[in-house]
Parts: structure tokens; C-alpha cells; sequence
């Protein structure tokens, strides 16, 4: 007998199928896609959530990357700062015990003056600068006072107001470094109320060969970001993967193709390695789910799930049913 041709109804009954079936799959998979990037912003109460970092400046070292520590290329998630007690500063952090990324204090992303390029640098003092180069920097005085020195207009003192400046002993994610902040440089205005901000790496640069009295390593005073400069503090961290935006869309720090030198060497290794296991985890989650129900699932005892037997109660059912129909 002839093969029954597929009638023309049933052809366009499976292609209005499978364009439905299209349609669905593409609005669950845009659905989950809004409810993660919904619950990012939820969490981070800013956008984007997250950054890339662009250059060494938050680095523990200049050749190697280390996970836990800010380096180029890695993708840092921000968190929105918008009160003064959403930030502790480096001195509090000390104090405290508290610290992220490696050392005391929060690390913050902000705006500097003139530049769209924003700063992720760590927040190491909340102070008042006046307009004729001296401050007020209150918490200093909850540090021991072993560990700090300051100067006004009459010579050394223990009042934190009008300093001329300020050091800290035992700074830097080695705890190694004294270093003078001298505050000042910004003009005649009014006082401007903010943090003073600083690179873990620039510190360490900078301050490595003058341990014993150093005077470089923190941003300029003319920084000094406010609270409506701050983006957000950072929380969290991707390794790595911010490398692909770089290499394609390249910076004035980094990367002018893979395996710039401006990146630790090591964090390319890191995401040749991921790429090439994202790429190879559908085979692998194939391949597994295949043995699985070679080699495993066989040999596992039958539990007597409840919601099974209750199937295998209506199977009996229907087929008793049918045995019926089948008599009468």
C-alpha cells in the first residue's frame, strides 16, 4: 500500500507548533533574563552593577593577580553608598578590624573632577578641608596614638583640626609603610567635606623604596570625592573575565590584544582557562548524563516516593478501566 502522504493541515499545524514552542522558549529565557538582572540591581541599588577595572592601580604586586585582590581585568560588583555610614574608611577599618580586598576599609568607585572615567580606589580617611590648606580628620584619634603624628601651624599636635598633615604608620597592604598625607593644593573656596582616596598599588609602587617616611602613594587632594562623587563600593568580584572587554575595546591602560603585559600574566592564563571550560560544559554535562543513566542510575535502590505510588495507584486504575471497557 501507498505510504499516507503528511496532509498540508498537519504541516501547518506543526510549523504554527514549533513557532509557538519559539516564541515561548524565547519569553521565559527574556524572563529569566530580567528577573537576574532585576535582582542585581535590587542588590546593588545602582547600574550598571558591575565594572571593569582598567588599570593596576588596586594590584597586590605587579606581575602576579591574586583572587580576593582587585586586578586588571576583573570584574568588580558595585554596591550604592549613598550615606556616610555606608562607607568605612581605611583609619575605622583599622580600628574595627574590618577590611575587603586584601586591607583595611572600603574600596569605592567614584568620579574625579574632569574625567568620565571612573576611580576605584580605597577610602582611607573622612575629613574637612579648608580652603587654606589645613583639615580636620576627627577619626584619626581612634587609632593608637603610637601610630599616628600630625602637625598644625604651631608644630606637632593631638588635635585632629587644622593639620597641616598627617602620618600613619605601618600603612599599605604589607603594613610596612609611614606615610605623610599633606593636605592643602585645592584653592580658595569654601571647605569641601570628602575622602581621601588610594590605590593599594600605587602606595606600594611609590612608597616601597622610602618606607620609613614616605610622602607619595594617595590621590591628590584636589580628588577628595564627595559623597554625591561616589558610585558605589565595591562588593565582590569576577576574575578575569573583564579582559574580553578590554581586548575589545581597548583603553588607554590596557589591553591592546591578548596577553598585554599591562594584565598579569597569570589572569590570561585564568580565562583562556574558563573560555575553554565554558566551551567544553554542555559536552561535559552531556557526556556525565549519560553515565549517569548507564552506570548509576541502574544501580540506585527504588525508593518509594509518595507522589509515586500515587502514579503508579492511578496507572492501576486506568488499566482496570480500560480491561472493562474491554469486556462490556
Amino acid at each position: 500500500m501507498p505510504r499516507d502522504r503528511p496532509r498540508k493541515e498537519d504541516e501547518d499545524d506543526e510549523t504554527e507548533n514549533f513557532w509557538k514552542g519559539l516564541a515561548r522558549d524565547a519569553l521565559v529565557a527574556g524572563l529569566i533574563v530580567l528577573l537576574f538582572l532585576g535582582a542585581l540591581y535590587a542588590y546593588a541599588g545602582v547600574w550598571p552593577p558591575l565594572v571593569v577595572v582598567e588599570s593596576s592601580s588596586m594590584q597586590h604586586g605587579d606581575l602576579q593577580s591574586s583572587i580576593g585582590v582587585i586586578d586588571t581585568g576583573d570584574m568588580v560588583f558595585q554596591q550604592a553608598a549613598p550615606t556616610r555610614d555606608s562607607i568605612v574608611t581605611y583609619v575605622q577599618g583599622r580600628v574595627s578590624g574590618y577590611a575587603t580586598y586584601g586591607d583595611y576599609g572600603d574600596v569605592i568607585i567614584f568620579q574625579r573632577p574632569g574625567s568620565p572615567t571612573p576611580v576605584i580606589h580605597r577610602a582611607i580617611m573622612y575629613l574637612t578641608l579648608h580652603a587654606n590648606g589645613t583639615a580636620d580628620v576627627p577619626e584619626i584619634t581612634a587609632l593608637p596614638t603610637a601610630e599616628w603624628t600630625a602637625v598644625n601651624g604651631a608644630g606637632p599636635t593631638r588635635d585632629p583640626v587644622f593639620l597641616r598633615s598627617l602620618t600613619i604608620r605601618h600603612m599599605g597592604f604589607e603594613h610596612n609603610i609611614n606615610l605623610t598625607f599633606t593636605f592643602g593644593g585645592i584653592g580658595v573656596g569654601p571647605d569641601r567635606i570628602g575622602f581621601v582616596t588610594m590605590g593599594d598599588n600605587n602606595s606600594y609602587r611609590q612608597c616601597r623604596l622610602t618606607q620609613a617616611d614616605c610622602r607619595d602613594g594617595y590621590d591628590p587632594m584636589s580628588w577628595l570625592p564627595r559623597l554625591l562623587d561616589i558610585r558605589g563600593r565595591a562588593r565582590g568580584e569576577i576574575p578575569w573575565l573583564g579582559l574580553i572587554k578590554l581586548t575589545l575595546q581597548p583603553t588607554d591602560s590596557c589591553c591592546s590584544g591578548w596577553g598585554d603585559p599591562e594584565a598579569p600574566h597569570n589572569s590570561w592564563d585564568g580565562l583562556l582557562v574558563t573560555l575553554i571550560f565554558l566551551v567544553a560544559l554542555p559536552f561535559i554535562l552531556e557526556y556525565a548524563g549519560r553515565m549517569w543513566t548507564k552506570y548509576v542510575s541502574p544501580r540506585l535502590p527504588d525508593i518509594p516516593w509518595p507522589w509515586k505510588r500515587k502514579k503508579d495507584s492511578d496507572e492501576v486504575s486506568d488499566l482496570i478501566d480500560d480491561e472493562s471497557d474491554a469486556e462490556d
